[in-house]
């Protein structure tokens, strides 16, 4: 039992992202759960099962090992394109290792091993561990090509990749090629060298997403070097013309304006500023995230909870933030890389809203672009529109894997001595409190249903705070211990409740969440440039329960996309019926009527079906 609690406790301070002292380091809320600690069941336990038997095990073999044999000497000489598949080795060691110590899957530590071992053989001499010929690659200063460049991505995300396959496994091979890696950056981009924000697409703004890993650097290795480059690259960005991020936020701009506003990019920036404030706990980068984020979630996010747009412009890039539209384009990896921005800045922060977030984006956005296969997602998403696969080498497949695999270590996590219930799942958690190991069972239909119920089991009494995060979307929950209330104060709605108590074997805590229909009204609509009258104006309205977003279940009737359904304003409610099955029926007057499901199985989830979130309404 001693082991067993020594080594969960290790694997807990090691997945936390926050392990490396630091002078000056920001202190931090919560710490992440080792995934070999959670066991996800229900919908997410079923969408990791899909992708860890479909995706994670199949990518190293696909088109007879094409993304991983690109990495040899002979494949890297013959590249001759300054394209991005390099990313997807980093991105699946990285979903591959979480996923391995979560199932304890001996075949698929193999697989990683072995893959992993592949690459770090072909790594050269001066830690180059791309996929780009000697003509096109960073370390060619000469090369005209670097504004096309996705070379410091791909590292990037190599990087991220083996000290994931480290800090889980200790497999220090991955850890000394991660970091020649970073020795590379640091010849390169060093002080006195070159200027990483020329190299690189969206104004250099893929080349400058290196400061994730070379913070991550840093954490592992302590290497002030890592430290003083990632300041440089903030430097960097901040006076370049276009970029500039620090200064747009604290203008009150919009993203949009920010490199060419593509949402990816931008919010894994954003990712490295929140890990360099962890590092130095300088407040300005906290300012100028904590700023960003509330411009995407007041003005880019769709009702699903990915960032959209591509309306008139680059399919992946905001729109305007004065702009909405039913017909938005969202990327999955921008739906990853905003996931893991509210999962860093719940780590800092331990705020109810972030944890709100991450659960909304995955139990709608991110489960749905997942295709049932467990291989396939799709690459844009629409809250109105068809269900279509990317091709297996496009970028969305490995980020959805990605984001999936980082549910485990986020849906419960270390607070302040005791745990924070941050995404509901049936499931459990397992951890140590001092020497004392305690078992947390969590019993729920959730998020079809509100009732959950979490089983405390220590094997000696033990007191810890008990953190129950209450979703912004209910009102009047309720929480009792073994049948009993609490106290009196009602659990307030976006934030967390506490029970802090002495806990045994035997101890039972319900939630309950009530969870009305609700339904969301969202007008779209231009104003005259004339006056103060509008061009054109559209009302659409949308069915929400709990945490899921409702689709149709394909098509107006089999055939219409759109259509006007005569109801007036506040009275979409009165002809929407539950009809089992996790459905509605919208039922208004005249019209055939319409049926709901969950935004994720809407249509079926197959490839090619139509899911229609937002529908016309008004009287004429």
């Amino acid at each position: 039992m001693k082991i067993f609690l020594l080594a969960a406790a290790m694997t807990l301070l090691q997945a936390s992202g926050f392990t490396q002292p630091s002078d000056g380091a920001a202190q931090t809320v919560d710490s992440l759960m080792s995934p070999s600690n959670v066991a996800l069941k229900g919908l997410l336990g079923k969408a990791l099962d899909l992708s860890e038997h479909g995706r994670l095990r199949s990518l190293p073999g696909w088109n007879n090992g094409a993304l991983i044999t690109m990495f040899t000497p002979e494949a890297r000489s013959r590249n001759i394109t300054t394209d991005w598949y390099g990313e997807h080795a980093g991105k699946w060691m990285y979903a591959t290792a979480l996923a391995t110590i979560r199932t304890g899957d001996d075949s698929l530590k193999a697989l990683l091993l072995r893959t992993a071992d592949f690459l770090v053989r072909n790594q050269e001499p001066d830690g180059y561990m791309g996929s780009y010929s000697p003509a096109l690659r960073i370390t060619n200063a000469a090369s005209k090509q670097h504004k096309k460049s996705w070379d410091v991505w791909g590292l990037s995300c190599t990087v991220l990749g083996l000290l994931e396959v480290n800090a889980r496994l200790h497999d220090e091979h991955c850890l000394e090629a991660a970091k020649k890696i970073g020795e590379l950056f640091l010849k390169t981009f060093g002080e006195g060298a070159a200027d990483i924000t020329d190299y690189g697409t969206r104004y250099g703004y893929s080349a400058t997403v290196a400061l994730d890993p070379v913070v991550m650097l840093y954490r592992a290795t302590g290497d002030r070097r890592y430290l003083d480059l990632a300041q440089r690259i903030m430097r960097e960005a901040d006076k370049k013309e276009g970029l500039r991020l620090t200064a747009a936020m604290a203008a009150g701009r919009d993203l949009e304006t920010v490199a060419d506003g593509k949402a990816y990019q931008i919010i894994w920036n954003l990712l490295g500023v929140a890990k360099l404030y962890a590092v130095t706990g300088d407040p300005a980068y906290l300012r100028t995230v904590e700023a960003a984020w509330k411009n995407v979630h007041d003005h880019h996010l769709t009702i699903t909870g990915g960032p959209w747009g591509g309306i008139g412009k680059h399919k992946e890039c905001f729109n305007s933030r004065e702009f909405w539209s039913p017909y938005g384009f969202v990327e999955t990896c921008s739906i990853m890389s905003w996931m893991q921005l509210n999962r860093y800045l719940l780590q800092l922060t331990g705020e109810a809203k972030y944890s709100e977030e991450i659960e909304k984006s995955a139990y709608n956005a991110l489960l749905g672009a997942q295709l049932p296969d467990g291989q396939l997602w799709t690459y844009h998403s629409f809250t109105n529109g068809r269900k279509h696969p990317a091709n297996f080498n496009d970028c969305c497949p490995s980020s959805g894997a990605m984001a999936l695999e980082e549910l485990s270590e986020v849906a419960y996590t270390r607070r302040r001595g005791g745990i924070a219930c941050n995404v509901y799942s049936a499931g459990s958690l397992t951890t140590v409190f001092g020497s004392t190991a305690v078992k947390l069972q969590e019993e729920t239909g959730y998020p079809f249903e509100g009732n959950i119920r979490l089983s405390v089991t220590p094997s000696a009494a033990v007191r810890f705070p008990l953190y129950l995060r209450i979703p912004a979307w209910t009102s009047g929950a309720q929480v009792t211990v073994n049948g009993k209330a609490v106290d009196t104060a009602a659990p307030k709605a976006g934030t967390y409740y506490t029970i802090d108590r002495q806990w045994k074997k035997g101890d039972v805590v319900d939630l309950l969440l009530p969870m009305p229909l609700r339904v969301e009204e969202q007008p779209e609509f231009a104003v005259m440039p004339q006056g103060k009258e509008d061009l054109y104006r559209v009302n659409w309205f949308a069915l929400q329960r709990g945490p899921l977003v409702y689709a149709s279940d394909g098509l107006v009737e089999g055939k219409d996309r759109e259509m006007n359904f005569k109801v007036g304003a506040g009275q979409i409610g009165k002809f929407v019926k539950e009809d089992g099955d996790n459905k509605y029926v919208f039922s208004p007057p005249g019209e055939k009527p319409v049926v709901f499901r969950p935004f994720y199985e809407a249509g079926g989830r197959e490839a090619g079906t139509w899911r229609l979130t937002w529908m016309q309404y008004g009287i004429d």
